[in-house]
């Protein structure tokens, strides 16, 4: 990445809450580089807000949000939430738990994906919960994993193809252009085949 874009995707995650007020404050102060990328003025008026007021997280959207490529990273990320599922990294129920927020916020080609979490994954533990309960309590409660599974990669992989050869492609803050053939929007006019399959 060169400097501009790692100034953006820091800006982009301080916009999506990857990181807190302070760990943003604290990388402003060291990145003098964003002067010489987006000029001294609006350096200068992120330096000048007030990082220990409670709104200044609305104040700093508004002046970041024109400088992040959302499209651009927002495609990355659900890329790497679908790969994630296919290469079974992480814990599955936290990551359909994100897919299903983006399918809320308007990436309806996630529906089946959004839509498996909340009809029982959402009442499955996440891993990280493990130590609040028993284990066979634990183990049993996402046993249904094991059964779901196999739909939910395989859905993963027929979106992740779409990414691949262009036919899905994010363009904006939850909006995207979908160039598929209405065939393959399955998810979109017979989402009762997918889950019956």
């Amino acid at each position: 990445m060169n400097r501009k874009e790692d100034i953006q995707k820091q800006f982009y995650n301080i916009y999506k809450g990857h990181i807190s007020i302070s760990e943003f404050e604290e990388w402003l102060y060291k990145t003098q580089e964003i002067e010489n990328v987006y000029g001294n003025d609006f350096y200068f008026n992120l330096l000048d807000l007030d990082y220990r007021n409670k709104y200044i997280k609305n104040e700093l959207e508004k002046r970041i949000a024109m400088k992040i490529p959302f499209g651009e990273f927002e495609q990355t990320r659900i890329i790497s939430l679908l790969e994630n599922i296919i290469y079974e990294k992480g814990d599955v129920v936290e990551i359909l738990e994100q897919l299903y927020d983006d399918y809320c916020n308007g990436y309806s080609f996630l529906r089946f994906l959004g839509l498996t979490y909340i009809t029982g994954i959402d009442a499955v533990p996440k891993i990280q919960q493990r130590d609040k309960w028993d284990k066979d309590e634990f183990d049993s409660k996402r046993e249904i994993l094991n059964m779901i599974n196999p739909k939910i990669i395989n859905e993963a992989k027929r979106l992740l193809s779409f990414f691949q050869n262009g036919r899905l492609k994010l363009i904006d803050e939850n909006k995207y252009k979908d160039n598929r053939k209405e065939e393959e929007k399955i998810e979109l006019n017979n989402i009762g085949k997918m889950f019956n399959d």
